[in-house]
């Protein structure tokens, strides 16, 4: 009997597992409860105390996108993606930071944004009913003197002025006044029909009442539906594309503009282009997802402290930054507004938390 020359061969393989809100409608105290209103804009509140808001819609979700390097080659990961404020040594992968990209380093978003779930929402975007990324931290929306939930929404019949819930019945504020709150409308302005609340210094038209935006006639409409205008921060409900050159919706599973293919998951070309990450899209779309815009071919986080204004929807060349920020209409950047003490840009609208807005500067 032969012999056969003895052999062994071990082969291991070891694959690691990758790292529209509802309210009640209760306002009967609003004008009474705090009647003092600095400048026309409410302090802002304890979020951790809000009882007084209903869950609900929760916004936009952030995807978490095409972040990720592939583990099976046998080359380095390439840097990451870093952007405009970008985190060059964090230890990503990939392009992280951004709005619906995977969070830097497992935790860190950039331009205030909040990481939830592994993923970045931007600063103005609910990531549950009740609450709202400000500033890095996820705290309670829509209250009296809270930060406005996602989509311009507060309960009751409060507007949202810069992105801050102001009662019914009190001042607005701006320069020139808004005029008073009333049933979610500044004055004449920002309400279901109205015109929209003229932006000035660069800054786009907004709506106060909750859930619209300024459509591209100038008039305040529901958002984020196909065939609606795109919500502030372009951003579209339930994975729909907003087409920044309309500034208008596409619902998911429709057709994009220019030729560009399905909408899906907020990008075009089946999801492949417009987020994020991602290449912006050809045909003059750019970039469709929540919260993104194109720089040099490619789209990245916008309407964050430091990050490029988005796209505002009116009028045509405005911006749009998140609440307590706006766009230098000089380079075309947001940043901290509203602050007479510092002589920051007066906030859209010309809304200063103190002292007056003069030559679009707060003094």
């Amino acid at each position: 009997m032969g012999s056969w020359p003895w052999s062994l061969a071990v082969a291991c393989l070891c694959v690691l597992p990758a790292c529209a809100l509802d309210f009640d409608q209760f306002d009967a105290t609003d004008a009474s409860v705090e009647a003092s209103v600095d400048g026309g804009r409410p302090p802002a509140a304890d979020a951790s105390t809000d009882g007084t808001v209903d869950s609900g819609d929760g916004g936009h979700d952030g995807d978490a996108g095409n972040g990720g390097a592939d583990s099976a080659t046998d080359a380095p990961p390439p840097p990451p993606d870093a952007g405009p404020g970008g985190d060059a040594g964090d230890g990503a992968t990939g392009a992280c930071g951004d709005p619906g990209e995977p969070c830097c380093g497992g935790n860190t978003c950039h331009g205030g944004g909040c990481c939830v779930g592994s993923t970045c929402l931007a600063s103005g975007e609910s990531p549950t009913g009740g609450s709202v990324c400000q500033g890095g931290n996820v705290v309670g929306c829509g209250g009296p003197g809270q930060p406005c939930c996602a989509d311009s929404t507060c309960s009751g019949k409060r507007c949202c002025v810069d992105g801050t819930c102001v009662m019914n019945g009190t001042n607005c504020g701006g320069t020139p006044s808004l005029g008073t709150c009333n049933n979610n409308a500044c004055g004449t302005c920002g309400g279901a029909g109205q015109s929209c609340c003229p932006g000035g210094n660069g800054q786009a038209d907004f709506c106060t009442q909750s859930g619209m935006a300024c459509a591209p006639n100038g008039k305040c409409a529901g958002c984020g539906g196909d065939g609606q205008p795109c919500c502030d921060g372009v951003s579209c409900n339930g994975g729909g594309c907003c087409d920044p050159a309309t500034a208008m919706c596409v619902g998911s599973g429709k057709a994009c503009a220019g030729g560009q293919g399905t909408c899906s998951n907020g990008g075009c070309q089946g999801g492949s282009c417009g987020a994020n990450g991602q290449p912006c899209c050809d045909g003059g779309v750019g970039c469709t997802a929540p919260y993104s815009t194109c720089n040099s071919g490619a789209c990245v986080g916008c309407g964050g402290v430091g990050q490029p204004c988005c796209p505002g929807n009116h009028p045509s060349g405005s911006g749009y930054c998140g609440g307590g920020t706006a766009c230098n209409p000089s380079t075309h950047v947001c940043q901290a507004c509203g602050d007479g003490n510092n002589n920051t840009i007066c906030c859209a609208g010309g809304v200063c938390q103190n002292g007056s807005c003069s030559a679009g500067v707060c003094q």
